[in-house]
């Protein structure tokens, strides 16, 4: 064969890009058994390999390794591209007979050599213009797509071998098969590969579930050793080490993950509903962007596209932060400052200046703000994008034509570039004899040339980024001080005009918030959020004078700022976190809002968050907020723990959970007062049902031997901040079998009730129980009904038109109403007191009426109310006694129970049976009662809230009861102290002419 300077190789290598790299390697394959083919080249043929030869150094050696190889690059192999389907048939008939005989070693072996061979091929196809830029990314694409499909099924065919098939069940119960699937994001995403590139990845199955070796019924499910979650992210990590391990067949690709949610920290794979609660809660500006690119790569379709329609609205919203391009500007900003040096902005390619990510950021900002209107911008890939941005009058005509010529020019010289070595860069380099080399590969006669072209496509794309851009990484003008060093004077000013108390100690704690703690590292990009924060933080707080003392505040107005300081920033020191929790509260505004309100309005739910900061991230990120739960719902979360080893420590923990979430949903406004005392009233149905069902399990008993009845607020729904549960228990047994039912009803108030180091559930109190406290714990309906008819006084009797039944035996609780019902039926004690026989136990006989159901018995629930008003309440603070003072909340409650007993009604909710009364006429004034006496419990809710303390006085001193006036919207104690007054004599009026109509 001739090698010398006139044979065809001379002529062509000399000539080509790097002739001496050229020469190199046509020798050393020569040597090999490729001399024949060599021989008979063509001179196209050659031309097509000494450039390739010249382009890179990996690809040379790659070949010779393989020269059969050569045969791809014959000019008819190159001269069309190669489809997906015809890739998948060549990988169906090699390397899917392996699979099947379950010889993976060798299908994976098989698999990288397939994959060098197909980008040997389309890099010569590249490099000699016989395929488009296009067309080049399409190919590259396409040999990823099918080599992380055929790794998918086997890591899949493996694991169902090993672990067997994930399970979950549908909403009859029935046990469905769990699918998977792999998304890739980024370039590969949107079929745009590099020859070097990483490839974006995240995974996603249907469903949580189990695991198991045989197919599990509806009845019977064998033993699973995984969950789904287990299952899948081991999965996830066997394909990740397959994909990217490297042998001496080459390796597949390199695989990132950090785009998925929560980044390395997070799971590699999550469910459908998991990635919705994530990307509803907590999914940023960035997440949208990088989720345009989205598309399946491997595994199930159809889940795929379920995946696909569920992240639609979040990445192609109706309507998006007016922010949205100041925080696209930023990032690239950051990219340039982070990740580039200067000298090396002018020369990257894809980061840099005029770069090919600038072009990116153009597109994907137009889609971002105007896709989720027009869905036909909703396109993965950058040009058809641009194409249909310019048809829509989004992108000039001129700008049409040079961003896809820049696109196409940039895209070429990074290929050209990652050639070369097959590593990853996308920088021009600075040794001369490279960079005329890259010159020539595109097509240019000199370097001045080709940097000359450079530069003006480069600045095309510069000129319409800024364009689009200009001024939006600018940080808005700011009206608070630039630092802190040195402007102490002005920021205690600031924090005056705000309403903070203690400045000294308010501007230390700000200037912790804002620049940390002063130990360890905080980024510029973290500073930047804090001052856009801070915004925020003062929008909630007053501004003006104090002046005005009629003067009504917005709702969510701070009444403390100074504290939710202090209290904001022990919450970040707990959750560690600072720059994620930063990029959080940036992206969504009202949960950052939430945390303040929620720091200001509650001081127990406030500890409880510092002690617990994961219950936020539960609530919020869970999507739990916005749930209005039942007792059963909330007893069928309380059974997720009935196999715990301390239920103590589980009921304590689900409760604090659930109380902050109700907490939340009041602070907000998601439940207003009357539906928040019904939703806290569940929760202590479901403890209470929940603590029933344990202590049975422990006794081992198959149905409640008693049932609980609540009286009080609890009877009524009622159950406030603090409250406890009055209860008594009522069995339908022979006394010789009531002692041994007292021990169970006391583990039941113990399980809720005893004090441990996670606090208590619910404070219970059986002392309404007949005889109180010398009575025995549990007392049988007969023993009851006697009780009640001969020896209960009258404020016994009046306690028993607040009952309910609530855990355990209903059917029995629906008996023990009934008899309430007949004790507390006062309607007909004129009629049969009148007719009654003279002697005692004829009047007995006829009337079946209790003993203190006299003709005076309301006379006597006023004089019992009068004794109240003056023994619970302190000596000069009847004011602040907005339960037990005059016109306080007791006086409605005795209105609606005194109700209840004339009229034979049985309604333990108290704004119903003044309701009722007002719409029978029986209420004077009614409407007068209901709206001020709405008024009270919502003060009272709001006090209550804060402290948990059961409280229902407010503050003496001046500070406490002005924050408290702050939360019930009054800017002035003075004038919220007037107002009450106002509701508690329009209370008291309406009392006094219900209980004293003569006017006694």
């Amino acid at each position: 064969m001739k090698t010398t300077k006139d044979s065809l190789w001379s002529k062509v290598i000399n000539t080509c890009p790097d002739p001496p790299r050229a020469w190199h390697v046509w020798e050393s394959l020569a040597a090999t058994a490729a001399a024949p083919r060599l021989s008979n080249t063509t001179e196209e043929q050659a031309r097509v390999l000494a450039t390739l030869f010249s382009a890179s150094q990996a690809l040379g050696p790659l070949l010779i390794a393989n020269p059969q190889w050569l045969e791809l690059l014959e000019l008819e192999n190159l001269r069309h591209p190669r489809r997906i389907q015809g890739l998948r048939q060549e990988i169906a008939a090699s390397l899917e007979p392996l699979l099947a005989a379950r010889n993976y070693d060798a299908g994976f072996s098989g698999l990288r050599r397939f994959k060098q061979a197909q980008m040997l091929r389309i890099a010569a196809r590249d490099l000699a213009r016989l395929g488009n830029t296009t067309e080049i990314l399409q190919e590259i694409s396409d040999v990823a797509d099918v080599c992380l499909e055929f790794v998918w099924r086997s890591c899949w065919q493996q694991f169902n071998e090993r672990f067997g098939q994930p399970h979950h069940q549908d909403p009859g119960g029935r046990w469905q098969p769990t699918a998977g699937g792999v998304l890739g994001l980024g370039k590969l995403g949107g079929q745009e590969l590099n020859y070097n590139s990483d490839v974006d990845l995240i995974f996603v199955y249907s469903e949580e579930g189990q695991v198991f070796k045989e197919r599990p019924t509806t009845d019977n499910a064998p033993a699973s050793a995984l969950s789904n979650h287990q299952f899948f992210n081991r999965l996830a990590e066997a394909f990740i080490a397959e994909v990217s391990r490297l042998t001496e067949d080459g390796t597949l690709f390199r695989i990132d993950v950090r785009l998925r949610p929560e980044g390395a920290t997070g799971p590699l794979y999550r469910s459908l509903a998991s990635y919705e609660n994530y990307y509803s809660q907590w999914g940023q500006t960035w997440e949208r962007m990088m989720l345009i690119k989205a598309r399946g790569v491997a595994g199930d379709n159809s889940l795929v596209a379920e995946f696909l329609e569920m992240i639609q609205p979040f990445r192609f919203p109706r309507s998006v932060n007016p922010n949205v391009l100041r925080e696209i500007a930023a990032m690239k900003t950051r990219i340039e400052r982070e990740l580039l040096d200067v000298e090396a902005l002018e020369r990257n390619v894809k980061l840099g200046r005029g770069g090919i990510r600038e072009i990116e950021f153009i597109a994907q900002a137009r889609q971002l703000i105007y896709a989720g209107q027009i869905p036909f911008l909703q396109s993965a890939q950058t040009l058809p994008c641009l194409a249909k941005l310019v048809q829509y009058h989004l992108l000039e005509e001129r700008d049409a034509r040079e961003l896809p010529a820049a696109y196409l020019f940039l895209r070429d010289v990074e290929h050209r570039l990652q050639m070369d070595e097959h590593r990853q860069t996308h920088t021009i380099p600075q040794d001369r004899r490279a960079q005329e080399r890259l010159a020539r590969l595109m097509g240019f006669a000199t370097w001045e040339t080709f940097e000359s072209t450079r530069q003006a496509h480069c600045g095309n794309v510069r000129r319409v980024f800024d364009e689009m851009f200009r001024g939006e990484d600018s940080p808005p003008d700011s009206p608070f001080p630039q630092g802190f060093d040195g402007t102490e004077a002005k920021w205690k000013t600031v924090l005056t005009r705000y309403w903070f108390q203690d400045a000294d100690n308010s501007f230390r704690a700000l200037k912790e918030f804002m620049e940390g703690p002063g130990f360890g590292h905080v980024s510029v990009r973290t500073l930047e959020l804090a001052r856009n924060l801070l915004p925020q933080f003062l929008g909630l707080c007053r501004t003006d004078n104090g002046q005005s003392e009629a003067l009504m505040l917005p709702p969510k107005t701070l009444s403390d700022p100074d504290r939710v300081l202090t209290r904001l920033n022990r919450f970040i020191a707990v959750y560690g976190a600072r720059a994620a929790l930063f990029e959080l509260w940036h992206n969504h505004p009202n949960f950052f809002e939430l945390l303040l309100l929620l720091f200001d309005r509650s001081e127990f739910l406030a500890e409880a968050l510092i002690r617990s900061p994961g219950l936020l991230d539960d609530l919020v990120y869970g999507g739990r907020l916005a749930l209005r739960k039942s007792a059963p719902k909330i007893l069928d979360d309380l059974r997720h723990g009935l196999r715990d080893v301390d239920q103590y420590v589980w009921l304590r923990r689900y409760h604090e959970s659930e109380l902050t979430r109700l907490g939340l949903r009041d602070i907000l406004g998601l439940a207003d007062f009357e539906q928040n005392l019904e939703e806290l009233s569940a929760l202590a149905d479901a403890c209470l049902q929940y603590a029933l069902e344990v202590v049975m399990r422990r006794h081992q008993l198959k149905t409640p031997p008693f049932v609980i009845i609540g009286l009080g607020k609890l009877g009524g729904n009622e159950i406030n901040y603090g409250s406890d549960l009055d209860i008594v228990f009522v069995a339908d047994v022979p006394p010789p079998e009531l002692p041994p039912l007292q021990r169970l009803a006391a583990e039941i108030m113990d399980l809720v009730s005893r004090r441990t180091d996670q606090g208590i559930t619910f404070q219970t109190d059986a002392r309404l129980r007949p005889d109180g406290d010398n009575g025995p714990l549990v007392n049988s309906l007969t023993a009851s009904a006697e009780y009640y008819l001969k020896r209960a006084q009258l404020w016994e009797l009046q306690s028993l038109t607040r009952t309910r039944p609530v855990a355990g035996d209903l059917e029995l609780g629906a008996r023990f109403q009934q008899l309430a019902a007949q004790m507390t039926n006062f309607s007909r004690v004129e009629a049969e007191v009148s007719s009654a026989r003279v002697n005692d136990t004829g009047r007995e006989a006829t009337l079946m009426l209790p003993v203190s159901a006299t003709r005076d018995w309301k006379r006597r629930i006023h004089e019992m109310r009068r004794r109240i008003e003056k023994e619970r309440t302190r000596a000069g603070q009847d004011e602040l006694a907005i339960k037990t003072g005059k016109g306080g909340l007791m006086d409605a409650e005795f209105i609606a129970q005194a109700l209840c007993l004339e009229q034979g009604w049985q309604e333990a909710h108290t704004l119903r049976a003044l309701e009722r009364a007002a719409a029978v006429g029986l209420l004077p004034d009614a409407e007068k009662l209901l709206e001020n006496y709405r008024q009270l419990r919502r003060v009272e809710s709001i006090l209550r809230r804060w402290s948990y303390a059961g409280e229902t006085v407010l503050p003496h001193d001046p500070a406490p009861y002005y924050r408290v006036a702050v939360r019930c919207g009054f800017a002035a104690p003075a004038t919220f102290r007037a107002t009450l007054a106002q509701w508690r004599s329009a209370v008291r009026e309406v009392y006094e002419v219900f209980f004293q109509p003569d006017g006694s």
